[in-house]
């Protein structure tokens, strides 16, 4: 068997025994070959889908799925039936609506109804239907599918009210541009209230009023939260605070530039400092409550608001002789400058200072004026006048004289111990506001008259009247001179003679039916000497003469020995009185 099998074998020629050389793939090996495959197929399907979308894009007749103008649906509609849904639901999506700004810790609205003025319904169609449609394919595909998921927002045509929308913008701006506030404080019942300052603040106008005119257009009505830049706020200074707070009660009084606008009120309060500091440590908090002694003043803003200047408190007047231009000329500026002056509680006036200095510059003029015990002729005779009326005012109001002084002698236009002399740069007549209400000094030189009004507000049934009585009196006495150019026989009057006087005046007062007398004033009045001049030269020896030229002459005779005399200043309304420059 062996041998057949060695002779078969021998029997076929060269007959050789071969083994496979092929090697099997790895395992990495199949792996990167499977994910060839893939990427090949997944671009395959990518740039299929893209060409169907930019076939779409460039095939579909309509505006794109899911495209809003402004918020209205126009998606699968044509231009034309975009700008009848537009035209239909725009009027009634804007009315009513307003943009809300959010500016720092506070919102503004603006009523888009203020600021539209039209919406272009055609061309809002235009720009829907542009949705997808610009740019190149890549950005028009894009577009398209951003629509698809509902971010294809297409703005209105909208024009929007530039003036209409400056004017808002620039109301919000006034209130909302700030500079740095300051650190306030207010008076509680039991406590001092520190509110915290706040920083300023600044924006970009003009990024504010593009944005609104954007959301306008795409009917985003949603807040929009401005960008602000804030300063630094304004540390608390408990010690300025301390400053102005820290006094007595104040009450409020009216503004005396136009005599009607209120100042407010201010609480008398006390409180410890130190205390207040430690309070308020690092200042971070918004408000701090720092425990006081509060009290509350008499009149407030409120209450004024209601009583200024509705009751008559004194009305006084007093008689002049308008016939002496120059002395009536001096009263009336006098008076003028007198007129409408407001006293607010606690607030002395002063005759000199309201009046002022009389000159012939400001329009004053000689008239006749006491002076070193003689009648003078100065710039401003007759201003003690209006000093005498106000002071008869001023007594009847129970007002404070602080400064007052009488004639040296007695003037026929007040009663005795009523009359107030003046002189610049000499003595003045001054009271003070001594009432809890603001008061006004009416003055006028009319008809003949001198009036003073006082106006300001009653707290009581309160009434006064003035009561003068004569302590002593001093009779003139007549002097005579001689004058050796007249003849013996003649004389004339050189200075008319005037009675002194001691007096006291009581102001009595009745108020709850109970009457009080307090002394006003007391005055001493010095008595003038009348002084007479008589001639001296003996007549002559009498001689023949023409009957009718000696009763000529005698008649003149007697006509220079009886002169008219002079007016009495005491008795006379027109009388000069104490005016020393």
């Amino acid at each position: 068997m062996i041998s057949n099998s060695i002779a078969k074998r021998k029997k076929g020629a060269h007959v050789v025994s071969k083994r496979s050389t092929k090697v099997a793939p790895k395992p990495e090996e199949r792996g990167h070959s499977a994910a060839g495959r893939m990427t090949v197929v997944l671009s395959g399907v990518f740039v299929l889908l893209l060409a169907l979308l930019v076939g779409f894009n460039q095939l579909y007749p309509s505006i794109f799925p899911g495209v809003t103008a402004g918020s209205i649906p126009v998606g699968g509609k044509s231009a034309e039936e975009a700008a009848q849904a537009i035209a239909a639901q725009g009027d009634a999506l804007y009315a009513d609506t307003a943009v809300t700004l959010s500016i720092y810790d506070k919102t503004y609205d603006i009523p888009v109804e203020s600021v539209l003025e039209s919406v272009d319904a055609a061309q809002s169609a235009e720009n829907a239907f542009a949705v997808g449609r610009t740019g190149n394919p890549f950005a028009r595909v894009w577009h398209m599918l951003c629509a698809f998921v509902g971010k294809g927002e297409a703005e209105l045509a909208a024009t929007v009210n530039t003036q209409g929308l400056e004017t808002a913008l620039g109301d919000i701006a006034a209130e909302a541009l700030t500079e740095p506030v300051e650190p306030a404080w207010e008076a509680g019942a039991d406590s001092l209230i520190i509110h915290a300052g706040k920083p300023g603040v600044h924006f970009d106008a003009q990024a504010v009023r593009e944005a609104i005119d954007r959301k306008i257009r795409l009917m985003d009505f949603t807040p929009y939260t401005v960008s602000t830049e804030l300063t630094e706020t304004p540390a608390i200074d408990i010690d300025k605070i301390a400053a102005e707070a820290i006094g007595e009660p104040v009450s409020a009084t009216v503004d005396k530039a136009d005599g009607t606008t209120i100042l407010p009120e201010k609480a008398g309060v006390q409180f410890d400092v130190e205390q207040a500091r430690a309070i308020i440590g690092d200042g971070s908090a918004e408000q701090y409550v720092i425990p006081a002694t509060v009290v509350q003043p008499k009149v407030t803003a409120a209450d004024l608001e209601q009583k200024l200047f509705q009751d008559t408190l004194a009305r006084t007047s007093t008689d002049l002789n308008e016939g002496n231009v120059p002395r009536t000329n001096n009263v009336r500026l006098a008076s003028n400058a007198i007129n409408g002056l407001i006293l607010n509680p606690g607030e002395e006036f002063s005759y000199n200072n309201v009046v002022g200095e009389r000159t012939e510059a400001r329009g004053y003029r000689p008239a006749g004026a006491y002076s070193g015990g003689k009648i003078v002729e100065e710039f401003g005779g007759g201003v003690c006048q209006p000093s005498s009326t106000l002071y008869m005012a001023v007594l009847r109001a129970d007002l404070e004289v602080t400064e007052r002084y009488n004639h040296s002698f007695t003037v026929g236009y007040t009663p005795l111990g009523e009359d107030a002399t003046v002189s610049w740069g000499g003595p003045d007549f001054r009271f003070r506001n001594n009432t809890d209400y603001p008061v006004k000094i009416l003055a006028e030189q009319t008809g003949g008259q001198m009036i003073m009004t006082l106006i300001g507000t009653k707290t009581s049934d309160k009434t006064v009247t003035t009561r003068t009585e004569v302590l002593s009196t001093y009779a003139p006495q007549t002097v005579e001179k001689k004058d050796a150019s007249m003849k013996e026989g003649q004389s004339r009057v050189d200075q008319t003679g005037i009675t002194g006087y001691a007096t006291r005046t009581y102001k009595q007062i009745t108020e709850n039916g109970q009457t009080t007398e307090v002394l006003a004033n007391s005055s001493n009045y010095s008595k003038r000497d009348k002084i007479v001049y008589v001639g001296t030269i003996k007549p002559e020896a009498p001689q023949e003469s023409d009957p009718e030229q000696g009763a000529a002459q005698e008649g003149n005779e007697q006509a220079s020995a009886d002169p008219a005399p002079a007016g009495d200043a005491g008795a006379d309304s027109s009388a000069p009185e104490e005016q020393a420059q």
